[in-house]
């Protein structure tokens, strides 16, 4: 039986990459950052795992790939993207497709469990417009157990991090700038934890959790004891770890902030918002500020 999936859902730039390497901490979870891009990077010979070799090289996921079919990405991409969404929620997923997907997920997950002896996988996949469906297609479709837990940001701070540091992709050389790239996000963010909202109302309130990544700066061994009640398993071990201000490394990690490359800690932090330029502070409001107030944010 593949390993229980503690999905983290919600948009880029709210702590999902050091939140996964954190929960690495504990020698009963797996982390593996962006999982729904596996196959879409190893085709990519200038990507890489955070182990440092090619994805085809890979103690973890290089025997998996070897056996995979060909298009299996283009089938994953189809039925998680934003899109298929509605597929998904009334059930009407083509059986052929459901079978198919069934068998990707499943073989996926079982070789990570078997690999690592992990009792839960987490996958930091999120809810942007690719892989918007991906917890609920899990579950659903290859009847996985999956809890979501929807990890926000302030929008300020999401904004912040992209007007002043750009796309991550741009960082990496992957590909080039695209036209109002700082100003994406503001939707992003916004349609990304709706959708993860509503996926929660689906999973109900036993599988899904919210959790600001504020609250994990302000107080970690609070924030981490809610998760570990959530998923089912002490996160004592992640606690100490925390607390005693020792690094998290990244092990096998696919995608996720460029954080993931190098040694991270957990600082407490209870600074205030972020302060963006007057144009992005605007639009932010008018798109994303009704949204944030329900999640908490002033």
């Amino acid at each position: 039986m593949p390993p229980r999936i503690l999905y983290i859902a919600g948009y880029s730039r709210s702590g999902s990459t050091l939140l996964d390497m954190a929960l690495a901490g504990s020698g009963r979870i797996a982390s593996t950052g962006e999982l729904t891009y596996l196959q879409d990077d190893a085709a990519l010979p200038d990507r890489r795992c955070t182990c440092g070799a090619a994805y085809g090289a890979c103690c973890r996921y290089a025997g998996w790939l070897a056996a995979r079919p060909a298009n299996e990405a283009d089938l994953v991409r189809g039925i998680e993207r934003r899109g298929n969404l509605r597929r998904l929620l009334t059930g009407t997923v083509a059986a052929e497709e459901a079978r198919a997907y069934r068998a990707y997920a499943q073989g996926l997950f079982g070789h990570i469990g078997a690999a690592t002896g992990a009792e839960i996988v987490v996958d930091s996949s999120k809810s942007a417009r690719d892989a918007a469906g991906r917890p609920l297609a899990l579950s659903l479709l290859a009847g996985l157990d999956v809890r979501i837990l929807h990890l926000t940001r302030d929008p300020r701070h999401t904004m912040q991090s992209y007007v002043t540091r750009g796309s991550n992709w741009v960082l990496e050389g992957h590909r080039a700038p695209r036209p109002f790239e700082t100003w994406r996000p503001i939707l992003g963010w916004t349609m990304a934890n709706r959708i993860a909202r509503r996926l929660g109302q689906e999973f109900g309130a036993e599988r899904y959790l919210h959790l600001k990544f504020e609250d994990v700066l302000a107080d970690p061994a609070s924030a981490f004891g809610r998760i570990g009640t959530f998923a089912g398993i002490d996160l004592g071990d992640v606690i100490d770890h925390v607390e005693a201000s020792r690094p998290f490394f990244a092990g096998h990690m696919v995608g996720g902030n460029r954080a993931r490359l190098r040694p991270q800690t957990i600082r407490p932090d209870t600074g205030a918002p972020a302060r963006l330029p007057r144009a992005h502070a605007l639009c932010l409001n008018v798109v994303a500020r009704p949204l944030a107030r329900e999640f908490g944010y002033g």
